[in-house]
């Protein structure tokens, strides 16, 4: 009983060796020296291992083309067109409007106290008048002593009745004249008034030859 059962034992792990022979003939020969790597074999292969925590490498991921079609084409060109259009009229409108004539914001403001004439004295004008009078008169004359008094009066007369002319109404004119001989002297006037400095105004001009000079002023002022 003893040497039949030994030989049962015996005969059976032989058989079990024999059948686990067969069955793993046609294996890889790795996965024995590897059987972790011959159980993975057997999964699925597409399955892709997590990425380990510690891999720093981004996943890429694909980015869906985009498309332009033909109807948005379309839209964007009338969208361009109906600006440029609007900014045509918008052109059109301002070269239509017409110029404006300037607006004065600031008045000549008349001081309290002091007289408004409705036409002020025209200094200017009556500047160039006497500066051609005093040219026509002294351009050939020779500076006299003797004759020099009647001189100076008779042409104070005359300036007074030619600024006349171009002087506004209400206004009472004051000829000062001054004639001198030319020798390499200098010579300074001044003249000083208490008048209105709204109304009333001045003017003057000088003259001179080899000779002579002559320096006239006119007054103006005005009478209420």
């Amino acid at each position: 009983m003893d040497t039949t059962s030994d030989s049962k034992r015996l005969g059976a792990v032989k058989l079990s060796r024999v059948t686990f022979r067969a069955t793993n003939r046609d294996s890889d020969p790795t996965a024995l020296k590897n059987p972790t790597v011959a159980q993975s074999s057997r999964g699925t292969a597409n399955v892709k291992p997590p990425p380990s925590e510690g891999s720093s490498k981004p996943t890429e991921t694909k980015r869906p083309t985009q498309s332009i079609s033909m109807s948005g084409l379309l839209a964007a060109q009338r969208m361009t067109l109906r600006l440029k259009n609007q900014a045509a009229l918008r052109r059109k409108a301002r070269a239509r409007t017409p110029n404006r004539k300037p607006i004065t914001i600031i008045n000549e403001q008349v001081p309290s106290g002091s007289a408004n004439p409705s036409q002020r004295f025209p200094y200017s004008l009556a500047k160039e008048l006497m500066q051609e009078f005093l040219t026509s008169k002294l351009r050939n004359l020779t500076y006299d002593p003797s004759t020099t008094a009647d001189l100076t009066k008779n042409m104070c007369e005359d300036i007074k009745k030619m600024v006349r002319r171009v002087t506004p109404p209400r206004y009472k004119l004051i000829c000062n004249m001054a004639i001198g001989s030319k020798n390499q002297e200098d010579i300074l006037m001044t003249s000083q008034c208490l008048w209105d400095s709204y109304s009333d105004n001045v003017t003057s001009c000088s003259f001179q030859n080899s000779t002579m000079f002559c320096v006239v002023s006119v007054f103006a002022v005005y009478f209420e």
